[in-house]
């Protein structure tokens, strides 16, 4: 099966929570298994993937309405996705990024050992932080 590129839904600019929580129930397998086929259905896949290209402001209400370890889970998820799926690179954009910004703005950035272990998991050099500029 070839991947079919699907635009962001311009009429809603902000991921939807429900699948957000999905993806990051599904870290932890993608993460063992580098599958998550009988966990998101391919439309889940396709709107994950559609939002990298959001900006980070976009992201930010999304972000805000997860629980800690759920938003530890999708930064997790969307680190090893850069890296186990197909078409899910974003280097600099890495919705990760934007996680860990909002985290380290309201002073609730996780130990360094969970920041070493997800830099362990990517070649993404922009993870957890971004570009240094």
């Amino acid at each position: 099966m070839v991947d079919v590129w699907q635009p962001a839904d311009l009429t809603n600019n902000t991921p939807d929570l429900t699948v957000l929580q999905k993806l990051a129930t599904a870290a932890v397998q993608l993460e063992l298994q580098g599958d998550v086929s009988d966990l998101l259905n391919d439309q889940q896949l396709a709107s994950a993937r559609s939002w990298m290209q959001f900006s980070e402001e976009n992201w930010q209400a999304a972000i805000e309405q997860l629980s800690n370890d759920e938003r530890l889970q999708l930064a997790t998820f969307y680190t090893v996705a850069e890296v186990k799926l197909s078409g899910f690179e974003a280097r600099d954009k890495n919705p990760a990024i934007w996680i860990f910004r909002y985290l380290k703005k309201t002073q609730q950035l996780p130990e360094k050992d969970f920041i070493k272990a997800l830099k362990n998991k990517t070649d993404n050099r922009f993870i957890p932080y971004g570009s240094v500029l």
